[in-house]
């Protein structure tokens, strides 16, 4: 108990102990030094060595290198590939939806039916319901397409 109290102790003041028992049965403590962290929590223990002064691995050897670098080249090709295949299928899609959109505009444009005012006077005393049908044309346009 006195031991453990002193360890207590120690603990408090930033100091850890070990108790190492020898062949013979006798216990010795040891102190270790240990700076606490900022909220003095023991158990929390500090990083010792920097992860940029760490030992890198050892490196393969060439021929492992090697395939994996053509692994990855090829996996690269798969890849580049398959974003243009997906790429000029959209682009496909898109040009055909704009042919689609002309051709309908173009039909919509032959089926029209056109009545020519040729006197301005009765667009003015027209009302804004009639106003919202009227648009101004080529005449020349719509009667070669007709």
């Amino acid at each position: 108990s006195e031991l453990l109290a002193k360890m207590a102790a120690e603990v408090k003041t930033g100091l850890a102990m070990i108790v190492e028992s020898d062949n013979q049965g006798t216990a010795t403590p040891k102190v270790l030094v240990k700076s606490l962290s900022a909220t003095k929590r023991v158990w929390k223990t500090r990083p010792e060595k920097r992860t940029s002064a760490a030992k890198r691995h050892i490196t393969s050897d060439w021929a492992k290198r090697k395939r994996k670098r053509e692994l990855k080249r090829v996996a690269k090709e798969k890849q580049k590939a398959y974003f243009n295949r997906v790429r000029a299928e959209k682009a496909e899609e898109r040009r055909k939806r704009e042919q689609r959109k002309a051709y309908r505009e173009e039909q919509e444009k032959k089926n029209e039916v056109v009545q020519v005012i040729k006197d301005v006077r009765k667009i003015k005393g027209m009302k804004k319901k009639h106003l919202r049908y009227i648009k101004k044309a080529d005449i020349v346009t719509t009667r070669k397409n007709s």
